[in-house]
């Protein structure tokens, strides 16, 4: 149950004589209203308490690199990011933290977006957020005909290796990019993010979020 309190004096102001009862009598205008809980997403279920309530209408994205190379990738993604819109950056493994310098991040994106290390990706799923691995594998789903999710932690691996079998069983869907040659880390980010943008409203909820 959800308690608000709601004032019957022009809504301000505790309503309350001193050492009063909030439920009754004059002066003690305070009520009680029990709300039903909300349904919660099943990717948070672990890290959010049972009945948080369903985030606004609104579509999100961020990206989850797992193990990047080296800091060309990462402020190539990280520009990337800025382009489309993404609201955090987050990346596992030590092999970039070795480096110091955001080589490819030319436009500074990473003061305003969130770039954030962290030892396991399925630790940080944001509310409501439908995990997806970009990975050329057996299943995957082609990007072009793939629907969106409203919100969506996309997660991509190394330039010179490949997702985990392990992360790619965690996410929802599986996407690749149909090509006739593979391409580098951050060509496959921003043919992704270019592809969310360029389908507008048509993700899984439709017009009703924006």
């Amino acid at each position: 149950m959800y308690s608000e309190f709601v004032n019957d004096r022009d809504h301000c102001g505790s309503g309350l004589a001193p050492g009063g009862d909030p439920t009754n009598g004059p002066g003690q205008a305070l009520k009680v209203l029990n709300l039903p809980a909300l349904p919660q997403s099943p990717y948070n279920r672990p890290l959010f308490p049972e009945g948080t309530p369903l985030v606004a209408d609104k579509r999100y994205s961020c990206i989850g690199l797992y193990n990047p190379k080296s800091p060309e990738n990462v402020g190539s993604v990280m520009r990337a990011a800025g382009c489309y819109g993404v609201s955090t950056v987050f990346y596992t493994g030590k092999r970039y933290e070795r480096a110091a310098d955001f080589v490819t991040d030319t436009k500074r994106v990473h003061y305003d977006i969130p770039l954030i290390g962290i030892d396991d990706l399925k630790k940080i799923l944001p509310l409501n957020c439908v995990p997806v691995a970009v990975e050329l594998v057996d299943g995957a789903r082609p990007l072009p005909e793939y629907t969106h999710p409203d919100r969506a932690l996309y997660i991509f691996g190394p330039e010179d290796g490949s997702l985990d079998q392990e992360i790619r069983d965690w996410c929802e869907d599986v996407v690749y990019i149909p090509t006739t040659g593979c391409m580098n880390l951050a060509a496959t980010v921003n043919v992704v993010l270019y592809d969310r943008m360029a389908k507008g409203l048509n993700t899984r909820s439709g017009p009703k979020f924006r």
